[in-house]
């Protein structure tokens, strides 16, 4: 086991933990990210109306349950749905024609995409709409000072992909003393039709299962919730869902590596190794129509107000060279389609 890191990461750590439990904000007390300017406001579009379903992410539902609630206010005749069941969920249901956009925290693999295209002739749209730090919470009692990710990978994994030759069971194979001295540790995680699972098996176990011991529960949050409940539990989530009562572990890539804290700097300079975007899927024809609610909603998204529910929900906002380029994209003339409905499945 690796003992001690860099003193200043600990102190860091512990001074972070202290204005966390002082303001407890679901942006963990760090200091916001600052906006640009230049990040164009949402312009409403007249009047629009029929029904908009967006299903997909749970890490993701604090930001389409917002961006659904302001495009009410901009079109109290557009019934919006918002089902955030998980990533893969959200997926299958545009694949079948039953959702107009899948929210997405990870990215459409290859072989999804290929098979969209088979499907429909086409790619599916991307819309990168935030930014996130795939958190490992621990309970704010918890003195762990860090992971490597082969640790986390022990952790939650028995395959060990990532080479570490023993599995981690008890909080003493950290040399925790007290009671966590000989305490089990106990794992937390989302559902498997979480993207936030996908994201974690994929980037941290190497596509190996994760350990049958995993409590897999409903959500993002319920994961915080159970660890913050737990003394003695681990488990991973979106950084927004941070509460006062648990602590996310500073995480380095390799042994011997820099513990990073996942902050708003880290994830946008790449230190952090588990940064991820949030996407928004669309199935948009080349050449044909767009439904005006669709079209709005990416847009609302990309706005300004858009961005600023990114930073208040916790999460972090796009770098306004990216935002420029997608507003360029979806700022071009879209036809109001006839019937707001999505393509449905070749037979």
């Amino acid at each position: 086991m690796r003992a001690g890191n860099d003193s200043r990461t600990v102190v860091l750590g512990f001074m972070i933990g202290i204005l966390a439990g002082v303001f407890g904000s679901p942006a963990w007390a760090q200091l916001k990210p600052e906006l640009d300017a230049k990040i164009p406001a949402y312009q409403s579009a007249g009047h629009i109306g029929g029904s908009l379903l967006v299903a997909g992410s749970g890490t993701m539902k604090p930001l389409t349950e917002a961006w659904a609630e302001d495009l009410r206010r901009h079109y109290p005749s557009l019934k919006i749905t918002v089902d955030s069941t998980g990533s893969e969920a959200g997926l299958a249901s545009l694949f079948e024609g039953k959702a107009q956009i899948a929210a997405m925290s990870r990215r459409m693999r290859q072989q999804e995409i290929v098979e969209f295209k088979r499907e429909f002739g086409y790619e599916p749209t991307e819309v990168p709409v935030g930014v996130d730090a795939l958190a490992v919470f621990v309970h704010k009692d918890n003195p762990l000072p860090g992971l490597t990710l082969a640790e986390l990978d022990a952790i939650f994994s028995d395959e060990r992909r990532r080479g570490l030759l023993y599995n981690l069971r008890q909080w003493s194979d950290f040399m925790l003393e007290g009671d966590f001295n000989g305490a089990p540790i106990r794992l937390y995680g989302p559902n498997r039709l979480s993207g936030t699972a996908s994201f974690f098996q994929e980037h941290v176990c190497n596509e190996a299962p994760l350990k049958k011991q995993v409590e897999m529960r409903a959500g993002s949050a319920s994961v915080v919730v159970a660890v913050a409940q737990d003394r003695f539990g681990i488990g991973f989530s979106g950084i927004g869902y941070r509460t006062s009562d648990v602590r996310p572990v500073p995480l380095a890539s390799v042994s011997g590596g820099r513990y990073v804290e996942p902050t708003f700097q880290s994830a946008m300079d790449g230190s952090y190794p588990l940064r991820r975007q949030l996407y928004l899927y669309v199935n948009r024809a080349p050449k044909a129509p767009v439904p005006p609610a669709v079209a709005e909603f990416v847009k609302l998204a990309l706005s300004q107000q858009g961005q600023q529910t990114v930073v208040a929900k916790g999460y972090y906002p796009l770098p306004m060279q990216d935002i420029a380029r997608l507003t360029a994209f979806w700022a071009t003339p879209l036809r109001s389609a006839a019937v707001e409905t999505p393509a449905k499945l070749r037979d």
